[in-house]
């Protein structure tokens, strides 16, 4: 989807909303949550659906934790070789198959299934259909073949402005939720802001030397993110919570000077604890429109360039859009910073480790 130019007044507006927001979040107390582990299981099975990416990870231990079985729907049975995943259950499956699914639900009595099914590859967009919508849909009519109590969906905050296609599939997912289009089944949705590691992508080109890009100024959004540990915590604590059926829950960290930042904040935050002098690479907005109109048109015809054209755009956009939910945890961006900066990272650019195919965000911590 392409984005509207931005004009010098809507650049210099932006910052002014920015600031005021910024200012607004910190001088305020967030109450629509309180941080706390509230509620324990009693032996109910779980059934993870994507339980073996970054926030399963902390979310199968959580549900053990707190009293609850886990199970995790993965594509191989090594997954029981991992720490995260001792007192799990492993159902090998794959969740784009509706038969895996329906095989992973019915293997013993599920009172809930979790979706964090999000697809690795945001710029395809069949892999988006497949993981974003397919295989969601499928636990969604195994739960309700099964008569599973409640279903509970990690969106995106993104769907409160869809403009990616994995953000388009999840708010689809979310209508048929809501339209019990594959029959009656209570839900809860939680959308949250975002995570460390998307805001800390570039942490290994600022430690290494490399200057960090902004657009403009680097000040048209705020986001306040939220930890993985924290975000476990929350689901759990709505896993069987009546109280959260048929509810749509946003969430982000906590509300404090070294969580809630700008694009440039975050700059700033790496250039602090790495010790490195700032470093600026300002790419005008104006120049990168230009640079996403001309590769979406030759996108239509090369198939190589039409994934680039969405990359350009999806940077335009978490730049762009803000991503401010409640506040919940406690953990910061900055800790999480602060974890990075003693790990070696690989030489070169961030976008030459992207066409190489190193791993690009630091999602061991």
């Amino acid at each position: 989807m392409a984005f509207s130019t931005i004009t010098d007044l809507d650049v210099a507006a932006a910052q002014r909303h920015s600031s005021e927001l910024r200012s607004r979040l910190l001088t305020s107390t967030s109450t629509t949550y309180t941080t706390g582990a509230d509620g324990t299981g009693n032996g109910e099975r779980v059934l993870v659906l994507g339980g073996t990416g970054y926030i399963g990870r902390a979310l199968v231990p959580e549900l053990a934790r707190r009293g609850y079985r886990p199970a995790v729907l993965a594509r191989n049975a090594e997954a029981k070789n991992d720490a995260e995943f001792a007192d799990a259950e492993i159902v090998v499956g794959d969740p784009t198959r509706a038969q895996d699914v329906l095989d992973a639900v019915a293997a013993a009595p599920t009172a809930v299934v979790i979706s964090l099914l999000s697809g690795r590859r945001p710029n395809d967009a069949e892999e988006c259909r497949l993981v974003d919508h397919d295989a969601i849909v499928h636990g969604i009519q195994a739960a309700v073949a099964h008569e599973v109590q409640q279903f509970v969906h990690i969106s995106d905050f993104g769907a409160y402005r869809p403009e990616l296609i994995p953000q388009v599939y999840k708010l689809q997912v979310e209508g048929e939720l809501m339209g019990q289009h594959h029959g009656a089944l209570d839900w809860t949705i939680i959308r949250p802001t975002s995570y460390f590691p998307y805001l800390a992508m570039t942490f290994g080109d600022v430690k290494n030397g490399e200057p960090y890009r902004i657009f403009d100024h680097g000040e048209y959004s705020v986001v306040n993110p939220i930890a993985r540990e924290d975000l476990a915590e929350f689901i759990v604590n709505h896993v069987l919570r009546e109280e959260s059926y048929g509810r749509v829950l946003p969430v982000g960290g906590p509300w404090t000077d070294d969580n809630v930042v700008t694009l440039k904040g975050a700059g700033q935050m790496m250039f602090d604890v790495t010790g490195r002098p700032e470093s600026w690479n300002v790419v005008t907005m104006a120049s990168w429109d230009k640079k996403i109109a001309r590769l979406t048109r030759m996108g239509r015809i090369s198939k190589q360039l039409k994934p680039v054209a969405y990359y350009l755009e999806a940077a335009k956009y978490w730049s762009v859009v803000d991503h401010v939910a409640p506040a919940y945890g406690t953990r910061t961006l900055r800790g999480f910073m602060e974890k990075l900066k003693d790990r070696e990272f690989p030489t070169g650019s961030f976008r030459e480790r992207m066409k190489s195919g190193t791993n690009l965000m630091p999602t061991d911590i």
